[in-house]
This record gives structure tokens, sequence and C-alpha cells, in this order.
């Protein structure tokens, strides 16, 4: 591992290593499956090319963190390996393919991949910016102009389930009754001792603001998205 951004000298090192190591024992090799492995998973080039970076605000954007991960065939980990998790912002980013390709192709890969996902973290860093607090300073709903930031210990089902693609998809957005998505979640975002959060201004709510309110109903009423409701009211 090496501090920086000099993938370059990296791979590099790498490289000239293996030259070595080759010159006294040849690694397992053939032509269908390249270089051999136990896991199948690493054969071709058996190789992992990553980096460590810090990406707060890409980090809390799951749907286009994954997007750009998927262009550029490249994973997403903590920095604790294998299904490991990252609290503090810091992700693991390595290539995804290894067989079929070469391994400058590879670091390709993660260079690309990389450079997106920066060039999106910088995006979302000035987006974040203009996030408001949740708090009783909320008093209307054009208050709420960004993406609001619950305190680390709310309960709410609104907080819980309200993500920036979410809040992204359905600011300024009216039901048909013309009830708009910042009336719907002002309660919860001043009050953030609410159970819920959330409120439907109409029936079409539901089905205009499914995102969430799929989610919050399900939690709660453990019922979910397409469950049919059967009313019985045979007093016998």
């Amino acid at each position: 591992m090496q501090q920086g951004a000099d993938i370059l000298a990296v791979f590099t090192r790498l490289s000239k290593a293996v030259a070595i190591i080759e010159k006294h024992a040849k690694f397992a090799h053939d032509d269908h499956l390249g270089y051999i492995t136990s896991c199948p998973t690493n054969l071709g080039t058996a190789l992992r090319a990553s980096v460590h970076i810090k990406l707060p605000n890409l980090g809390k954007h799951k749907e286009e963190f994954n997007k750009i991960a998927d262009q550029y065939y490249v994973q997403i980990r903590g920095i604790h390996g294998e299904h490991t998790e990252t609290d503090d912002g810091v992700f693991d980013i390595s290539n995804k393919r290894r067989l079929g390709r070469s391994e400058v192709d590879l670091v390709q890969d993660m260079y690309n991949g990389v450079k997106a996902m920066i060039e999106a973290e910088k995006r979302l860093a000035v987006k974040a910016l203009k996030n408001v607090k949740a708090g009783t300073h909320l008093k209307k709903p054009d208050d709420i102009s960004g993406f609001v930031e619950f305190p680390s210990d709310t309960k709410s089902l609104l907080c819980k389930f309200l993500t920036p693609e979410i809040f992204d998809k359905y600011q300024g957005k009216k039901d048909k009754a013309g009830v708009s998505f910042e009336q719907m979640i002002l309660s919860g975002c001043q009050n953030i001792d609410s159970g819920i959060g959330v409120y439907a201004g109409s029936h079409d709510s539901y089905y205009t603001f499914s995102d969430l309110f799929d989610k919050v109903i399900e939690d709660y009423h453990e019922h979910p998205k397409h469950a049919k409701h059967v009313s019985n009211m045979d007093f016998k």
C-alpha cells in the first residue's frame, strides 16, 4: 500500500516484482483461464487493484454510487475487506473484472471509476452545503429547501427512510390534490421526536410518493407493497 494518488508508481512496482518472482518460480497459467487461483472470481489476472478514498457525500447516495461502480466495472467495499461496511465515509474501490482482460485494462477500470466518483463527490459536496437541519426553526414547507439532516438519535420512520435520492425525486412535487411533498414531511422535520413524521395529504399521496410511503407502511404494518387488504365487518 502507498499513500497518495500515484497509481502508476504502485503498478510499476508490482510489475517489476512479479517479473523478478517469475524468474525463480512460475505462476500456474493456461491460455483459457489465465493465472490459476483457488477462487474462480480471481482467475485471469488474479489482480485486485484498489484505492482507499473518502467519499462521505457519495456514500449517502447509494443509488448513484452503485451506478458509477457498475458503469466502470469496479467494486465498493469497506476498508477492512470483503463484506465490511464503513462508518467514516472511507471506501475501498477496486476493479471487478479479472478474466479476459489485461492487467493494464483492469487498473484503467479502477482509475476511471475512482475519477468519476471524485467528480460526483465534489458535486454532491456543493449540494450538501444547501442541506437544512431538522428542528422547530422550520416554520413552513418552503423552509425545506434542501435535504433534511436529522440528529443521529432521531427514531422517526421519516428519518429512517428519507434518503437523498427520495428527496431529490420528490422535492417540489405535488399529489393530485395539490398537496406538496414538503407539506407532508414538514411536521416530522419540525418535531424530531415524531414516531412516523410523514402524513399523506390525500389518497393519491400514497401513490405519487410511493417510494417513501411504501417503506413506512411496510415497516410499521409489515404490509408489503403488493399485499392486499381484505376487510371483514361481519359481527357474526
